[in-house]
């Protein structure tokens, strides 16, 4: 995705996010504007959620996951906001990717009150900064993975198993674990370079 039109950002920011959840499947632009919209919920859950020993871009990148599993996954015929699916989802991932990181040893270390935390990104100047971090982050995800990648990448935020992944894939559970693994260094390597 090149750099956007401020016209065309601005009519997708005006849309509410259930209309953007709907359409962020199949149209960029509008899960990008969800991505920025968002962006700010998924980097104070990050911190809300990092230990010592847990790194604060992993836990961005799974909960810039979670937000695209929950795009995909909202149903707007059950009655819930999609911000509450949303944070749930956002939520959910990182407590997975703590679960799978911690596995066999002491219980992690989680804040109980995200509230405590200092809100940081009420500048303007963050505000801005953040959102082009995502839109980056969103640009390298679609530009510099490989189909395969982008497709295990694509399977796996819907919440497909890695099995599953591997079966719609025709390919093995250890081609999908290692195009994830390269899709993911690629990420942490523009969460690096822009951090």
């Amino acid at each position: 995705m090149s750099d956007l039109p401020e016209k065309y950002l601005k009519d997708y920011l005006t849309k509410t996010d259930e209309e953007l959840a709907g359409l962020a499947g199949k149209d960029k632009l509008a899960a990008n504007a969800l991505v920025l919209r968002y962006s700010k919920t998924i980097l104070i859950k990050s911190r809300t959620f990092s230990s010592p020993s847990v790194d604060v871009d992993d836990l961005n990148q799974e909960g810039l996951m979670g937000l695209l599993k929950a795009a995909s996954g909202f149903d707007p015929d059950k009655g819930v906001k999609f911000s509450t699916f949303a944070e749930v989802c956002i939520s959910n991932q990182m407590k997975s990717y703590l679960a799978r990181t911690k596995r066999g040893s002491a219980e992690t270390d989680l804040p109980d009150n995200e509230d405590e935390l200092p809100d940081e990104t009420n500048d303007p100047e963050k505000i801005y900064l953040n959102k082009e971090f995502f839109s980056g982050l969103w640009k390298t995800i679609y530009t510099s993975l490989s189909d395969t990648e982008r497709q295990v990448f694509n399977l796996c935020v819907r919440g497909a198993s890695y099995r599953e992944a591997a079966k719609q894939l025709n390919i093995t559970e250890k081609s999908v674990d290692n195009a994830m693994q390269r899709a993911r260094k690629k990420i942490r390597k523009y969460i690096d370079e822009n951090n």
